[in-house]
């Protein structure tokens, strides 16, 4: 072979190589992202302290080596606000997505927003989402095929949601019309066993789809996004979680008579305490609350599928993990079921974030929102500064839960309608200028308003202006 020939060969095998490893020492120098949403997830997890008999091992196991966020809230205690709030990095007021019919591509301004996985992707990174990330992964009955917000994963796994419905629905006596509730809850609020294997279920198969993507070669860094959809309405999961609970000695939230006395009167509305009346009336508020902590134990048998196969893969070592809910979710608290109030109920929800490069643990109470899960995920990645977002980076607290932050976590209901929550209070302004004001050192439940109290002036006040200034932001 010629000499010349030779050199240029064995040249352009070593360039080649060497830009491999290059490429390899590229694709591994920033960390992977594994999201994982637990729709309607309050803080009945074990690590969360929310309810004594919350079966929640996988979970629990996780917070243990990890950042625990007792203090975090959503943006907007609803599906739709939520999520495409926490993936826009914009208020619902910014956008204008109030509530589960917008779509906030459609909204003026906002067609060509860059979403939280869009951002990974146009800084190289590959992108795959499985079950319910934006609000409904399976598109619409118009544009079945299309997704919720298509492009924003370059893989996407559109499973259907939760566990196969039973034969029959239980119903449990419950006279929905003597309660005053219309609309789809009429369908959706229902609980029970069903004989199925968690294999067979839409939840297991969007965490084993993530579980499976974590197995496979990735020459890029990933962000990968798993939504699990139970404890979701209706309240069912396969028949063994239901057998870790006896009704009989299920432990109710703790309540309290007349919680609605001193409330709004647009609160007082939202909360439909007829369903929760009805409730009563059949004895059947414990069977609901079993039905809670069966479908949360469920979930957390999901994401245990999903973090034993990180564990298991060449992965571990480099994968950022964040696990949320996407909202709370009352059990008969201020006699309400479901989310869409304003208090702590509703607006809290369980925040896990594990970053192995840190290797921090601990418990921040810290009050950050989901919406600022965006910045956040972009510093602790590294990825270049997104200056238009709504949300602040705690990065920080990530390498010190107990350091600085100076911010009040948001949440908002309907145009008009907000709460901020600090470290010691939560304070609530309706549409109608009617306030709310809470002591969390002393009334954790927030049983007694006391923004009439004159005492109270200066607090109210600073409340004032942060909102003002959030709010025209």
């Amino acid at each position: 072979m010629n000499t010349k020939i030779t050199v240029r060969l064995i040249f352009s095998i070593a360039l080649g190589f060497l830009s491999s490893v290059v490429h390899s020492q590229n694709s591994t120098s920033k960390p992977n992202v594994l999201l994982i949403m637990v729709d309607d997830m309050n803080d009945w997890v074990g690590a969360f302290g929310g309810h004594p008999q919350a079966i929640t091992p996988n979970m629990d196991q996780l917070a243990a080596r990890s950042i625990v966020f007792k203090n975090a809230s959503c943006s907007a205690a609803l599906c739709n606000p939520s999520r495409t709030s926490m993936l826009t990095g914009y208020q619902p007021f910014t956008t204008g997505v109030y509530g589960n019919i917008e779509v906030f591509r459609k909204m003026k301004g906002f067609e060509n927003t860059i979403t939280l996985p869009q951002y990974f992707a146009k800084n190289g990174y590959k992108t795959a989402a499985s079950g319910k990330i934006f609000h409904n992964p399976r598109g619409t009955a118009k544009e079945p095929k299309e997704g919720s917000d298509p492009g924003s994963f370059q893989q996407e796994n559109k499973v259907g949601l939760g566990v196969p419905y039973p034969k029959e629905r239980f119903v449990h006596g419950l006279n929905f019309k003597r309660a005053g509730v219309k609309g789809s809850k009429t369908r959706s609020f229902d609980w029970g066993p069903v004989e199925t294997t968690d294999e067979e279920t839409n939840d297991w198969k969007s965490a084993d789809y993530a579980a499976k993507f974590l197995q496979e070669k990735h020459e890029k860094p990933f962000f990968l996004a798993c939504g699990i959809f139970r404890p979701h309405l209706p309240l069912y999961a396969p028949k063994k979680y239901f057998d870790l609970f006896d009704e009989e000695n299920i432990e109710l939230p703790t309540v309290l008579k007349n919680d609605l006395q001193d409330v709004g009167k647009i609160g007082a509305k939202w909360t439909g305490k007829g369903l929760h009346a009805e409730i009563l009336r059949n004895n059947k508020w414990k069977s609901a609350v079993r039905g809670y902590l069966a479908s949360l134990a469920f979930a957390d048998a999901c994401v245990g599928h999903l973090l034993d196969n990180l564990e298991k893969s060449k992965y571990k070592e480099n994968t950022i993990i964040v696990l949320m809910g996407d909202h709370g979710w009352h059990l008969g608290e201020k006699e309400h079921w479901s989310k869409q109030t304003l208090w702590e109920e509703s607006a809290k929800t369980p925040l896990i974030i594990f970053d192995p490069s840190k290797g921090e643990k601990g418990v921040s109470l810290r009050t950050v929102s989901l919406i600022d899960i965006y910045p956040t995920l972009i510093d602790l990645c590294g990825l270049p500064k997104k200056n238009d977002l709504d949300g602040n980076s705690f990065e920080n607290l990530i390498a010190n839960p107990k350091g600085k932050w100076s911010h009040s976590a948001l949440t908002t209901k309907g145009e008009g309608n907000y709460t901020l929550r600090d470290e010691n209070y939560r304070y609530i302004l309706y549409a109608d200028g009617f306030e709310e004001l809470y002591d969390h050192k002393v009334d954790p439940m927030e049983w007694k308003n006391i923004a009439s109290n004159s005492k109270n002036k200066s607090i109210l006040e600073r409340f004032r202006k942060e909102l003002k200034s959030l709010v025209k932001k």
